[in-house]
């Protein structure tokens, strides 16, 4: 499916997309919350949660180029 750069900024800017980005900042901040209180409590834990902030920061991260 091709996007163009037009329609990639106009989805960038919807307020479905805003909300969703800032539902996912909400997300990064609460796993970095718990690792910071519980690292090295569990190793399995500590990399699911670091697994998860990364893989929702490569989604806001996304740009026209990629």
């Amino acid at each position: 499916m091709e996007v163009s750069k037009e329609e990639f900024l106009d989805w960038k800017q919807n307020h479905v997309t805003q909300a969703v980005f800032a539902i996912l900042d909400q997300r990064i901040q609460d796993a970095k919350d718990v690792l910071g209180a519980t690292a090295g409590d569990d190793p399995v834990a500590d990399r699911y949660l670091v697994g998860m902030i990364r893989g929702f920061s490569e989604l806001q991260e996304i740009t026209y180029e990629d």
